[in-house]
């Protein structure tokens, strides 16, 4: 792989078809990628437009239940997401500005694997603590249920509080130390250095967060599947599950998962323009000089830190105890070690292939000076974030029936999308490194004239390692618990650890599940480590 050389394209057809006859060697990975991305999406679009005999069943929208079920979706979604953002302000700001907190830095590490970390993890978790026979359960108001709203909000707020946490912190060591110099030198109290200085960092972060959190909650399908309950705390997610594995009614599934496509892709256009967050970055020390809270301030943060830190370790502590009472002569170990071993092999596939993907799209990308045509290729990788998961496996499953046996070839399906899923995260962070490197090494190395491994091996490698190590380890801890994806295409007799949990805890195996959580726990910690590493 020589250096890019920035290239603009002819525009006389003879010149175009003679250009791409001589550079076809060196842009064929990014055309194949960006084939196989989009004709993915088309295949699914094309299902929902309803192929065949599958036609798309519009009468659901006279039927009450699908009312229902769209609005218990959003209105569980804007609660967690509400709770989310709220609760993680005031805990936020203690960790930017209270030095004296103490794993500040372990905290926020810790954030990060609660983010990313397996649902049917937290699932048991909250099953031992809050269910019917929980540790905390007898301290709950008689009327308490895990099954239902509560349980879902309690866990989408688990899982995305962390993540709130650390955009919030990350925006609030942000500000300036001049901003934060100048608001003490003119005497500002503690509400005016809120409201001039504070106020204005957070004002388009918290939408965004407040949005991407909505988005998350209201995709979400393992949470709602074992937690909700019943009928009455129905998701668009859960519905198309059921309507497509369990009645096998392939119109229905369809309109609803039209009706998710459109919810969520809309939602998820407007709420790109508020930009980006910054979650992933290494923590850095954080040496700069901060305002002294007063008194109150840091009593009332240390006591939200203190919470905080007990919300999201208890239900991640007590699978130990909770495994420690399983029957070790009755846990199936042979096929628990065969279900980790297919989980670690179709997460380490997904996760290298979107990696490939990323890069060779990215090799399309930094060969072009047009700008109008990186942004599309570009919107080519990104594309999939409009589009659920869910959405995509739902297509793609009915537009194949008629000529793949999913009994046999599901497990290409669960590599191929959840590689899909993870792409526009993965191209999202490897792109500005690429530019950089563009930038910076291109007139070094233009007289070099290195092949393309020694260029790799040597140089175009090492500078992307940092990016590709994180990139890999979140891949391939969302690809190791999957729950969705694996829902439709998956089945009993290979299943992954993620439904191997979810069939113990099914079963009231609960000390069981909580063994396989653990292990499937430690695997997602033995990834992150990766992730978490600060390289220069």
């Amino acid at each position: 792989m020589n250096r890019p050389v920035l290239i603009n394209l002819p525009t006389n057809r003879t010149g175009l078809w003679f250009w791409f006859w001589h550079r076809w060697p060196i842009m064929l990975p990014g055309a194949l990628a960006l084939l196989l991305m989009l004709g993915i999406s088309v295949m699914a679009f094309v299902a929902l437009a309803g192929w065949g005999d599958a036609g798309v069943d519009t009468t659901l929208l006279q039927e009450p239940w699908f009312w229902r079920v769209l609005q218990f979706s959003i209105w569980q979604a804007l609660l967690s997401a509400l709770l989310s953002v709220l609760l993680a302000l005031p805990v936020a700001r203690a960790l930017a500005l209270d030095h004296r907190l103490p794993g500040k830095s372990w905290f926020l590490r810790w954030c990060l694997l609660c983010f990313v970390m397996p649902s049917l993890v937290l699932i048991t978790g909250l099953v031992a603590l809050f269910g019917r026979s929980g540790l905390l359960t007898p301290l709950l108001p008689g009327g308490w249920n895990l099954y239902g709203l509560s349980g879902i909000l309690l866990a989408h707020v688990f899982l995305n509080l962390p993540f709130a946490l650390r955009v919030f912190t990350f925006q609030w060591r942000s500000i300036p130390q001049g901003a934060w110099k100048m608001a003490a030198q003119l005497g500002l109290s503690g509400w005016q250095r809120f409201r001039l200085v504070e106020l204005p960092a957070l004002r388009g972060v918290v939408p965004a967060v407040t949005g991407f959190v909505f988005l998350l909650c209201f995709n979400s399908f393992a949470v709602v599947l074992a937690l909700g309950g019943g009928p009455r705390a129905t998701t668009l997610e859960v519905a198309i599950f059921q309507a497509l594995k369990y009645d096998f009614n392939p119109p229905e599934a369809l309109f609803l998962a039209w009706t998710q496509l459109l919810v969520a892709g809309g939602l998820y256009l407007m709420f790109s323009r508020w930009g980006g967050l910054q979650w992933l970055t290494p923590l850095q020390p954080d040496s700069g000089w901060r305002p002294h809270l007063s008194r109150a301030g840091r009593i009332g943060g240390g006591f939200a830190y203190l919470l905080c830190v007990l919300f999201l370790s208890l239900p991640v502590l007590v699978l130990i105890p909770t495994a420690l009472q399983a029957n070790l002569s009755a846990v199936p170990w042979q096929e628990m070690l065969q279900v980790s071993l297919r989980s670690v092999i179709l997460a380490i596939s997904a996760a290298c292939l979107a990696l490939l993907l990323a890069l060779a799209v990215l090799s399309w990308w930094r060969r072009f000076a047009s700008p109008t045509l990186r942004r599309l290729i570009e919107t080519a990788a990104l594309h999939h974030l409009v589009i659920p998961g869910m959405v995509l496996s739902v297509g793609v499953y009915v537009m194949l029936m008629p000529w793949l046996n999913w009994q046999e070839w599901g497990w290409l399906a669960i590599i191929l999308l959840n590689a899909l899923v993870a792409l526009p995260f993965v191209f999202q962070q490897l792109k500005p490194r690429v530019f950089e490197y563009d930038a910076n090494y291109r007139p070094l190395l233009a007289d070099l004239g290195l092949g393309a491994w020694p260029h790799w091996k040597l140089v175009y490698g090492p500078f992307l390692k940092p990016v590709l190590q994180r990139v890999f380890a979140i891949s391939f801890v969302l690809a190791l618990g999957d729950f969705a994806i694996f829902g439709i295409f998956g089945n009993d007799e290979w299943r992954t650890l993620p439904w191997l949990i979810y069939t113990l805890s099914g079963s009231y195996r609960l000390a069981e599940a909580a063994l396989a959580s653990l292990l499937l726990l430690m695997l997602a910690l033995v990834a992150l480590r990766l992730l978490e590493r600060n390289h220069a």
